[in-house]
């Protein structure tokens, strides 16, 4: 009977010390598991850095034209975006950016693809559409044109002021579109060209959000008509160089423009509307980028801050 409870208790001890080493040969596995996964995290984390400095994320932004996605460019763990975020979280207005590395191929940004006025923003379209005209052999920027007084259009530009009469060539209409966003300008170019081959240029350049007739767009579709603009694929060398030169040193200068350094040149175009104020353009720094801002429902003042503080955050990132 001694022998029998003595086996009786031998045999638990046995099965507790064959599952104490289960439970230890498990848990070292654990152990080494976690350690494998770790390492390859580092490796991981290493391989980004090494690849993109001081960064570990990645989005995309779906755009128009032959290159659908582009990835944004990976950032550090307080990114572009959220530095853009930050600097309109606690205004009135709602803002729209959109940054492009015109070097790298890169882009990114804020409410990019949602819809805005597009104010004068809209003449992008029309001096590109005389441009192609040209082009073609159907308008020539030598035209001369008779200024009516039903031409004339309120807001910006000085054609407004002038008696009817004036004379006026093609040319000159388009540059004051750009140095000075002109209205009547842009009123009489439009009529010339007719909205429906506006329309096929902006339908071509894949800017599927635009619409010249409700006058909106997105800051992705400005985005990628600069993109275009700058490729060379759009108009002759010698035009794009013009048309950038009518969108440099205009009379708004004090926008993007204001965020750069004084030195660097900037082709870009306002939007000015109740509760809209816009810029767009190409800076051209060492690695240009293109630059897209768009508001709604904004208060003038608080705009004309924070487009310039927009810009240099992003210029701070993007040349750093």
């Amino acid at each position: 009977m001694a022998i029998f409870e003595k086996k009786e208790e031998f045999i638990p001890r046995q099965k507790q010390k064959v599952l104490n080493a289960s439970v230890g040969r498990k848990f070292v596995l654990i152990l080494l598991t976690g350690s494998v996964v770790l390492s390859f995290l580092f490796w991981g984390w290493g391989s980004l850095r090494e690849k993109w400095p001081g960064s570990v994320s990645q989005t995309l932004i779906k755009e128009g034209g032959d290159e659908g996605f582009a990835s944004s460019q990976t950032k550090s763990f307080f990114t572009a975006e959220d530095q853009l975020n930050d600097l309109v979280k606690n205004l009135s207005g709602k803002y729209g950016v959109y940054v492009y590395n015109l070097s790298r191929k890169t882009g990114y940004g804020i409410e990019s693809q949602e819809t805005f006025l597009a104010a004068s923003l809209i003449k992008l379209p029309v001096i590109l559409t005389l441009y192609q005209e040209v082009e073609t052999g159907r308008v020539s920027l030598e035209t001369k044109y008779t200024l009516k007084q039903a031409d004339k259009q309120i807001g910006a530009g000085s054609m407004q002021a002038k008696s009817a009469g004036t004379i006026y060539t093609y040319r000159q209409m388009a540059e004051l579109m750009g140095k000075q966003s002109d209205n009547t300008a842009f009123n009489v170019i439009r009529k010339v060209l007719g909205d429906q081959k506006i329309q096929e240029t902006i339908n071509q350049l894949g800017m599927t959000k635009t619409s010249l007739v409700k006058n909106e767009t997105t800051p992705v579709d400005i985005g990628l008509f600069f993109r275009k603009l700058y490729g060379g694929s759009v108009v002759t060398r010698e035009h794009r160089e013009e048309i950038l030169d009518f969108l440099t040193n205009t009379i708004y200068e004090d926008r993007i423009p204001a965020g750069v350094p004084k030195d660097v040149r900037v082709a870009h175009k306002i939007g000015n509307e109740v509760g809209v104020f816009s810029d767009a353009g190409i800076v051209f720094a060492e690695k240009p980028f293109v630059l897209v801002i768009m508001s709604k429902d904004a208060l003038e003042k608080e705009a004309k801050t924070v487009l310039p503080e927009i810009t240099k955050a992003v210029w701070e990132f993007e040349t750093k």
